[in-house]
């Protein structure tokens, strides 16, 4: 019995032994972290920012903290000019807190100085004949200022020391001033002369680029607009009455500092680079027509094209009506010739265009219109000469036989080819003189070149065709004084989306690989079972060790494609992977099953979604999510600059607020631009 008590008080002495010692505790002393927040710049009288916005915080034992994050704007006023320290608090649930300070520049907008004065450009000298009708002076001649915008109707013109009655070489003075009083003025010289016998021409030189997809900038092989520039601007100047410069199509969409003005940074070059003729290409239809017809329509308040829009075959749908302001061809006279200029674009190139903007479009045959054209030209304009223009690629599609054929009334003289981006100079044998055509590749990576030589009676004796690259010609290496500071006028403004790298490369990533890397992201973003991206789309690749700039992403994906969504069938979908353009995508899981039978969310850009060969514009609730594909990819760079060294296409993906997508490239009329820029 006494062993019996003996382990009863022994067994409570332990229990009471073990009951007494606590539990050991686990200690939380990391503080959370604050992720996102960056320098703030702010313009007095605008609304305040969400000072919320792209922060997030995370704590190692709580998780995301987000909703703790609390911030004090008591030290700062938002009506005096400054520079102010913005601080963000965050507890966890262990009372850890953290601390991040950010800047907050203050301006004042009115009183910021106002020191560029405006550019005049698109006045040249030129040559009057007594007894002609009067110049208007005024003529393609544009103003713009930084701040105030297009002046052109501003300009002032002094012709007061001009005779127009009596030989001699006279000063006309240009003058625009802006809303503070800077001024920018601009002399040329006019020629007054008698009527005399025009100059007998000998040879022609046409200068021709194509597919130059607003590449303004220098950048490797591609020798900008300022350098093409400068060769263009002194032939015109030394050989005035020799020299034409045409281009061929598909010359605006395609870059940042293009596509950012809706194509007017480039026009406005062009037009200071004397362009004679712009033949419309696919992708001049990517904004809507209309906008590019704005070039032409002086109602519209855009930079006024000095130079015809062509497209002898571009038609109101089941008329044979073009679109206001798109002509069929251009006469240009070049001492004692007369020139015809037939623009055209190939047949079927509407399947190369997003179906929302071809719709009341089609193209007809440029064959047969570039025949009605030349016979016309030669026997009511009776021109000399007659050039054919077609954005597209004429080998393939048989047009450069076919105008090789063309006899009598209806003869062509030299074709200019586009499209397929290639780079050709090459000859078709004929009776009589060989007919040249070229197509001079993209991106202003070559200048074409075609030469006509001339007889007394005006009949073309020899042709020659080249590609011109920049180590042709030592001018390519300079700047042209007169095209750059146009240039610069656009730059400037979007410089900091230029420059400013979000995030370097880790890898080379290929054309075909970021493609499939877009149709995930297009998934991801709509949240689909799949996701397609076509590989036109796609029109650049990133090298290892690249830094990654907005700009960078208008190369990669220049097209200001939208997510669509809409529901199909298995069967719907397997079809379609089995084509071009179903052959990049991503499944919401790895070798996903199918079922002929079952809806599934299939997601794809609108270029795709709407071409009505495709499945998707058969689908069932269907849906424009308004979000662009490139604002998706510029989101996750930036996410992973957050927490990567480098941008790779195996790091983790992180997208957050769909569709309200933190989008950081502002409108071009918004000062906006140069905030949350990274």
């Amino acid at each position: 019995m006494k062993k019996i008590k003996f382990l009863l008080l022994f067994l409570i002495l332990i229990i009471t032994l073990f009951g007494c010692n606590p539990k050991q505790q686990v200690v939380d002393s990391v503080p959370p972290s604050i992720i996102g927040a960056v320098d703030i710049t702010y313009y007095i009288d605008d609304e305040l920012p969400d000072f919320l916005h792209g922060i997030s915080a995370t704590d190692a034992i709580d998780g995301d903290v987000t909703g703790n994050i609390t911030y004090d704007l008591t030290m700062i006023d938002f009506n005096t000019p400054g520079i102010y320290n913005l601080s963000y608090f965050v507890f966890d649930s262990s009372d850890n807190t953290s601390k991040v300070t950010v800047v907050i520049i203050v301006i004042d907008t009115q009183n910021i100085e106002d020191v560029t004065p405006p550019l005049i450009f698109g006045v040249f000298s030129f040559t009057y004949n007594i007894g002609d009708d009067l110049p208007d002076l005024l003529e393609g001649a544009v103003a713009y200022d930084p701040e105030d915008g297009n002046l052109t109707d501003q300009i002032e013109v002094d012709d007061t020391q001009v005779n127009y009655t009596e030989v001699g070489v006279y000063d006309i003075v240009f003058s625009v001033s802006d809303g503070t009083g800077n001024n920018d003025s601009d002399t040329i010289q006019i020629t007054v002369q008698d009527v005399v016998q025009a100059e007998n021409i000998d040879y022609l030189n046409i200068y021709y680029i194509n597919d130059f997809h607003g590449a303004i900038l220098e950048d490797g092989s591609e020798m900008g607009l300022s350098n093409i520039g400068n060769l263009i601007s002194n032939e015109k100047t030394l050989n005035p009455e020799n020299t034409l410069f045409i281009g061929g199509g598909d010359i605006l969409q395609g870059s940042l500092l293009s596509n950012y003005y809706n194509g007017a940074s480039t026009m406005s070059a062009l037009i200071q680079m004397q362009l004679d003729a712009f033949t419309i290409g696919n992708h001049e239809f990517d904004w809507g027509i209309d906008v590019i017809t704005d070039f032409r329509d002086q109602s519209s308040g855009s930079i006024q094209a000095t130079f015809p829009l062509l497209g002898a075959n571009i038609f109101l749908e089941g008329t044979q009506t073009r679109p206001d302001y798109i002509d069929a061809y251009t006469v240009i006279e070049k001492g004692n010739l007369k020139i015809g200029i037939i623009g055209v674009i190939g047949s079927g190139l509407e399947s190369s265009i997003a179906t929302s903007k071809i719709e009341g479009y089609f193209f007809d045959d440029p064959v047969y219109w570039t025949a009605y054209y030349a016979e016309q030209l030669r026997t009511i304009e009776q021109v000399d000469v007659v050039l054919a223009v077609i954005h597209d690629n004429g080998i393939n599609s048989g047009y450069n036989q076919s105008m090789s054929a063309l006899t009598g009334n209806q003869r062509i003289d030299a074709v200019f080819n586009g499209h397929s981006h290639s780079a050709y100079a090459d000859y078709i044998t004929r009776t009589g003189v060989r007919l040249p055509y070229i197509q001079s590749g993209a991106n202003g990576n070559n200048l074409g070149k075609v030469t006509l030589e001339f007889d007394e009676f005006k009949q073309v004796t020899q042709a020659f065709a080249v590609n011109l690259t920049a180590s042709s010609d030592n001018r390519f290496s300079i700047q042209s004084d007169v095209v750059q500071p146009v240039i610069d006028i656009f730059y400037n403004q979007v410089e900091p989306l230029i420059t400013r790298v979000i995030i370097r490369s880790g890898a080379y990533m290929s054309e075909s690989s970021l493609t499939t890397y877009m149709a995930e992201l297009i998934r991801l973003a709509s949240d689909s079972d799949i996701g397609f991206h076509n590989s036109g789309g796609t029109r650049a690749s990133i090298q290892s060790g690249q830094n990654i700039t907005i700009g960078t992403l208008y190369e990669i994906f220049p097209f200001d494609n939208k997510i669509k969504t809409t529901y199909l069938t298995g069967a719907q979908i397997k079809a379609f992977m089995s084509t071009n353009y179903g052959s990049y995508n991503s499944t919401r899981v790895d070798n996903m099953v199918f079922e002929d039978d079952v809806y599934y969310k299939a997601a794809t850009n609108d270029y795709v979604f709407d071409y009505s060969e495709n499945p998707f514009v058969t689908g069932v609730d269907s849906e424009d999510t308004g979000i662009l594909i490139r604002d998706v990819l510029e989101q996750v760079l930036r996410k992973q600059a957050l927490t990567e060294p480098y941008f790779l296409l195996t790091n983790p993906i992180v997208l957050s607020n769909y569709p309200s997508i933190d989008v950081y490239l502002a409108s071009s009329n918004d000062k906006s631009i140069y905030l949350s820029i990274n």
